[in-house]
């Protein structure tokens, strides 16, 4: 449960002058608040020691657990979420990605799969301006200037043939470490997919304090307050536990209206012989 001490500590540390930052995948991990507040207020509880600074969330119905580790250096520095759903298991792993490009993928853990079918995530990708290339085993797609390469292909198609969702973020796409990279194995569902994809796709700046964000990406003094930034997210979060209370709402009227299942037709009885 997300109280409004927690909501008025996140305003307490957004106080100051922003920037806002585009590309915004190299606007650096930004506040965790905007992806765990959101879960919070969607139900999902801490599971892990709140004086330690890793954060472990999980959902109300157990099936989706999130782990969230800061500390740089260590060997599972970032996001990690996995779910337990009974015939969907899948895994996804995040480094120092935006909290706002995260929120793509995990605000639609929250509700439902849409009823009409999704396009491709190809289509997004071209729609958006990114070039699109079929692989032998799979696909990829490269953001304007290549900074950003997705590929969904088998990590090793002699072992497994399951594609894996990869993508890496470099400020410079023919040299230099990733700046952060994202692993979705196993197939997580694609309104997830799309989720992601979009808040990634997104040309509207992040907004940062002034250390934040990669060095080479742009940088403008930012026209949103910070008292409008902190509003901004209790807008959110108020949106999010509105859709949220709402889909289930939904969910226990269609349990409520499911026709009965029709009684057992009596088998006739036999005859003996005579």
């Amino acid at each position: 449960m997300l109280k409004r001490e927690q909501l008025d500590l996140f305003a307490a540390d957004h106080n100051r002058f922003l920037d806002d930052i585009t590309p915004r995948y190299l606007a650096g991990p930004g506040d965790a608040r905007h992806v765990t507040h959101a879960l919070a207020a969607a139900g999902w509880t801490v599971q892990s020691d709140p004086l330690a600074p890793v954060v472990d969330l999980i959902s109300p119905d157990r099936r989706y657990q999130l782990r969230y580790t800061p500390l740089p250096g260590t060997p599972r520095q970032g996001w990690h979420l996995s779910s337990r759903a009974p015939g969907e298991h899948w895994y996804a792993s995040f480094g120092p990605v935006p909290a706002e490009i995260l929120a793509g993928f995990t605000d639609a853990l929250l509700l439902p799969p849409p009823r009409t079918a999704l396009p491709e995530v190809w289509d997004v990708l071209t729609t958006a301006g990114w070039t699109h290339t079929r692989l032998p085993d799979g696909d990829e797609a490269r953001s304007p200037g290549g900074t950003v390469h997705i590929e969904k292909r088998p990590i090793c198609a002699e072992i497994d043939k399951t594609p894996v969702w990869r993508i890496e973020v470099r400020p410079d796409p023919k040299y230099g470490p990733p700046v952060w990279t994202a692993w979705l194995s196993q197939t997580p569902p694609a309104h997830l997919v799309h989720g992601l994809v979009s808040a990634l796709t997104d040309t509207a700046p992040l907004q940062r304090h002034g250390h934040e964000g990669h060095y080479s990406a742009r940088r403008t003094k930012s026209s949103v307050t910070p008292q409008a930034y902190a509003r901004a997210h209790r807008d959110r979060i108020d949106t999010v536990r509105a859709q949220v209370r709402a889909a289930r709402r939904q969910a226990r009227k269609a349990l409520t209206t499911a026709p009965a299942p029709a009684p057992p037709v009596p088998s006739a009885p036999v005859r003996q012989a005579r």
